[in-house]
C-alpha cells in the first residue's frame, strides 16, 4: 500500500505541474457549464460561450455541446475557488502570478493581455482541473498498480508499468486538461476493479452499489462509456463460471442499476431543460459542426478504414505510434485469455477494447478535433496496459 501510495504522489506531482492550455474550446466549453451553474444557478451559458467555439443553441440560447458530468463533478472545486478568490491574500498571490514572466510567456502575440477575468479563468481552470481530473487520475494509477499486484509479483516491475502507462501514453496529457475521457477511464476502472472483486469474493455483493454508482457516473461524463458499462454490469452481476453457461441473478443486477439510475435520471433531466426532450443531446444542435450533427446516428456512421489507421499506426494520431510498448498488449490479451482463472476478465477487457476502436472507427470525427493523439481511446488504456503484464516473456518476468 505504502508503493501505491508513492506512486500516486510521484504522478499527481508531474500532473499537476502543467497548466491547462489558455483559449481551449474543448476545456473551456466544460468550465462555461460549471461556472453557470455556481453564479448563476443555471444550465444556460449565454454569459460564457464567447471562449469556445464547442456549444450548442436551441430555443435562442447557448449551451455546452459537451456530456455535462466533468462540469457537474467540476461544481464544487469552483464553488471553493469561488469564495478562496474573494481573500484578500489570494487576490495578491493571483495578481502576482499574472506578472511573472512565465505566465506572459503563455499569451498570443495581438491578443488582449492580462484581463483581470483571463487570469481569475486560468487560475479557476486550474483549481478545478486539480480536482476534478488530476487527483482521480493519479488515483488511478495506484489502483492500477494494486491490481496488477494479482498479476505480476515483482513491484519494481509493477511500478515500470504503471508509469509506463501514467507518464509514456497521451494518460499524462489528458490528466492535465479539463476534458471528461480520462475522468470515465477512472470512473470506468474504477467499477471494473470493484466488480473483480466481488466475483473473487473478497469484497461482499454490497459493493455492487459503488459499482452502478461509478458506471452511472462514467456514462454521465463521457456517453461513448455506455457499451463499456452495459457489458460490466453483466459481468458484475454473472457467476464465476464460463460466460455461456452463467445465468443472470436478478438482485445483484438491480443493486448495479438502481444506483445508477440517479444519474440516468440526472442526464434525463438536463436534456429536457436544455433541448426540449430528455432523448436529445446537444450534438443535435451544434452551432459550428452541423455536418456531425447530420452524419449518420449521432455523428456515427459506417467504420472507415482511415479512422481506424488513423487511431493505431498512422503517425498523425495513433496510439501504438505514440507509445510502442502498448503492442505489446495484442500478445497479451492471448495469455490472459489462455489462465482459466482469468478468462472472464480477458473477455470482458477485450471487448472494451474492440468495441471503442470500432465505435472511434465509426465517429464523423475520428481525429478528436485539436487534440493530443486519439483522445476517444483513454477508456481502454488501463485494459491495455494489464494484457501487457500478462505477455510475462516480452517484460522478462521470471514466472517460476
Amino acid at each position: 500500500m505504502r508503493r501505491a501510495a508513492a506512486l500516486f504522489l510521484v504522478l499527481l506531482t508531474c500532473y499537476a505541474y502543467f497548466l491547462p492550455r489558455w483559449a481551449e474550446w474543448n476545456q473551456n466549453s466544460r468550465m462555461d457549464l460549471t461556472m453557470a451553474i455556481v453564479e448563476q444557478g443555471t444550465f444556460v451559458i449565454d454569459d460564457y460561450y464567447e471562449n469556445t467555439g464547442d456549444y450548442a443553441i436551441y430555443g435562442g440560447h447557448v449551451y455546452t455541446d459537451k456530456a455535462p458530468g466533468a462540469s457537474f463533478i467540476g461544481v464544487p472545486a469552483y464553488a471553493a475557488f469561488r469564495a478562496l478568490a474573494r481573500l484578500p491574500v489570494v487576490d495578491r498571490l493571483l495578481q502576482r502570478v499574472s506578472r511573472t514572466p512565465a505566465f506572459q510567456a503563455t499569451l498570443r502575440e495581438g491578443g488582449t493581455g492580462l484581463l483581470e477575468e483571463k487570469v481569475r479563468f486560468a487560475a479557476a481552470l486550474y483549481f478545478v482541473t486539480f480536482f476534478s481530473i488530476t487527483l482521480p487520475s493519479a488515483f488511478l494509477g495506484a489502483l492500477l498498480y494494486l491490481f496488477l499486484g494479482h498479476v505480476l509479483p515483482s513491484p519494481g516491475l509493477r511500478w515500470f508499468l504503471v508509469l509506463a502507462y501514467g507518464l509514456g501514453t497521451i494518460a499524462w496529457p489528458y490528466s492535465t486538461v479539463f476534458y471528461g475521457h480520462q475522468l470515465a477511464a477512472v470512473l470506468l476502472f474504477g467499477a471494473f476493479y470493484l466488480a473483480w472483486r466481488v466475483r473473487r469474493g473478497t469484497l461482499g455483493t454490497g459493493a455492487l452499489w459503488a459499482v452502478g454508482a461509478l458506471l452511472g457516473l462514467a456514462v454521465l461524463v463521457e456517453f461513448p462509456v455506455l457499451p463499456a458499462a452495459a457489458f460490466l454490469a453483466l459481468y458484475a452481476t454473472l457467476r464465476p463460471a464460463p460466460l455461456s453457461r452463467a445465468p443472470l441473478r436478478p438482485a445483484p443486477l438491480l443493486r448495479v442499476i438502481l444506483p445508477a439510475l440517479p444519474f440516468a435520471l440526472l442526464l434525463g433531466y438536463y436534456n429536457a431543460t436544455c433541448f426540449g426532450s430528455p432523448f436529445t443531446s446537444s450534438y443535435r444542435y451544434l452551432a459550428n459542426f452541423p455536418e456531425i450533427s447530420g452524419y449518420g446516428f449521432l455523428g456515427f456512421g459506417p467504420p472507415k478504414w482511415e479512422a481506424f489507421w488513423g487511431i493505431t499506426l498512422s503517425p498523425y494520431r495513433g496510439l501504438f505510434y505514440l507509445s510502442p510498448f502498448l503492442l505489446l498488449a495484442l500478445p497479451g490479451f492471448w495469455a490472459w485469455a489462455e489462465e482459466r482463472e482469468w478468462r472472464a476478465e480477458a473477455l470482458l477487457a477485450g471487448t472494451f477494447v474492440a468495441v471503442q476502436f470500432f465505435l472511434i472507427s465509426c465517429w464523423y470525427d475520428w481525429r478528436g478535433g485539436f487534440a493530443i493523439g486519439p483522445r476517444n481511446l483513454l477508456l481502454i488504456l488501463p485494459y491495455l496496459v494489464v494484457a501487457v503484464a500478462f505477455n510475462k516473456p516480452a517484460i522478462c518476468v521470471d514466472t517460476h
